[in-house]
């Protein structure tokens, strides 16, 4: 009952005009008009994976790429109620699509389901599979991803982990004064790849995983308080303890040692 009523409200948006239709639009100086939400494609995922009917818009602001390795055939948008991940089968949208640029996200046609806390975008899954697959085809993407003129600098929100929540994941977030604290069995704990545990000034368990294809995957771990920043997820971090708060961060500046007050 509740996906029914909010698919109608997006059909009555649609049909009483809050969205222009522009089939193929170009790319440039180009005016999105957004009739949905990060927020509404999460609620229309309760029941698993839900593909749109409607000419559903989404329009929101590039927080992730694959510059620095550590988002792979994927990149994240973000509006002001949530971000949701693109699934593209593409290489380099570090330079298709770089951080800050304003997206258009044409839902119509796609699924979307939430995995490991984060809302996924892609084509509709395989008839064997219950997962959006990512759009491969350059006729496909440029139908459903259409790059607009803007383009602004992304600022993390500045949250604490007490105030996390799930709502939150996709979301590009900086957490201060965070201090690592190894567990037992996991990778080399001297360098940032994998999984890392971190607490607050509140014993409050945050973790962050670095992928190993990541440029920056074998810095070393500061020995200081941390800045950590990076778009948020909820899952699974093995060792038996199960589903966590992690922070992937996108770039080697994402973690960074606070200077001690002098």
């Amino acid at each position: 009952m509740r996906r029914w009523l909010l698919t109608s409200m997006l059909f009555l948006m649609v049909a009483s005009g809050c969205y222009d239709r522009h089939d193929y639009a170009p790319d440039g100086d180009y005016a999105p008009i957004a009739n949905c939400s990060a927020a509404i494609v999460r609620s229309l995922c309760n029941d698993g994976c839900y593909t749109t009917t409607e000419d559903a818009v989404c329009v929101g602001y590039v927080t992730s790429s694959d510059r620095e390795g550590s988002f792979y055939h994927t990149f994240l948008i973000e509006d002001n109620t949530g971000g949701i991940e693109v699934l593209i089968g593409t290489h380099c949208t570090a330079s298709q699509y770089p951080i800050g640029t304003q997206i258009e996200l044409r839902l119509k046609g796609l699924a979307a389901m939430v995995k490991n806390g984060v809302i996924q975008v892609g084509l509709p899954p395989q008839s064997f599979d219950i997962a959006p697959r990512p759009m491969e085809a350059k006729e496909v993407i440029n139908s459903h991803l259409i790059r607009c003129g803007r383009v602004e600098e992304v600022k993390p929100l500045s949250c604490s982990v007490g105030e996390l929540n799930a709502s939150m994941c996709g979301r590009l977030i900086t957490i201060e004064n965070l201090l690592h604290t190894p567990l037992e069995g996991y990778e080399d704990e001297s360098t940032i790849v994998g999984y890392h545990r971190f607490v607050d000034d509140d014993n409050n368990v945050i973790f962050t995983y670095v992928s190993d294809y990541a440029d920056f995957a074998s810095l070393e771990m500061p020995n200081s308080e941390l800045s950590v920043t990076g778009i948020l997820y909820y899952e699974s971090v093995g060792m038996e303890i199960g589903s966590q708060y992690v922070i992937k961060p996108r770039l080697k500046d994402d973690i960074t040692a606070i200077a001690p007050a002098p």
